[in-house]
């Protein structure tokens, strides 16, 4: 599971740097802008994995600040189909690079988030813009399918 997702606090995504692996945190207001490494100074990639929200206080953060969309996937770990979707969310992130920011929100661990979006089944996918929910999913999807969804 090394590399999968990428964790985040109040004030950013933390991301390793390719190059020299120090963490470097790009606030939530520069996802999607180019960035250098504070202890190498070499270029930082664009964020192109899911991120792993860790609580209530990172999401509100993350969605009230984001210059690019936000979409969610929320999932639990004893589901069977959240986990074989995982990696088809990764590869939508992946192939969204610079057009959206990826978000993993684990409904055992944050079920106060899960509510507000009244999530009833998982996987469920919600797709936020300016902080406002825009639409919603559910179901096992391939990364094609969620990203046609996304830019529908």
């Amino acid at each position: 599971m090394k590399n999968e997702t990428l964790e985040c606090d109040e004030r950013g995504v933390i991301q390793p740097c390719p190059h020299c692996g120090t963490g470097n945190r790009i606030t939530y207001s520069r996802l999607g802008q180019q960035g250098r490494c504070g202890s190498c100074q070499k270029e930082l990639p664009t964020i192109c994995q899911p991120v792993d929200i860790n609580s209530a206080l990172s999401f509100a953060a993350l969605t009230a600040a984001s210059p690019l969309p936000v979409v969610i996937d929320f999932w639990a770990p004893w589901c069977g189909p959240c986990r074989t979707m995982a990696p088809e969310f990764g590869k939508a992130a992946k192939l969204a690079m610079g057009e959206a920011i990826f978000v993993k929100i684990n409904t055992e661990e944050l079920g106060s988030v899960a509510e507000q979006f009244r999530i009833r089944g998982i996987p469920a996918f919600a797709l936020l813009k300016n902080g406002k929910l825009i639409k919603q999913t559910t179901g096992s999807q391939m990364a094609a399918q969620l990203l046609a969804w996304m830019r529908g």
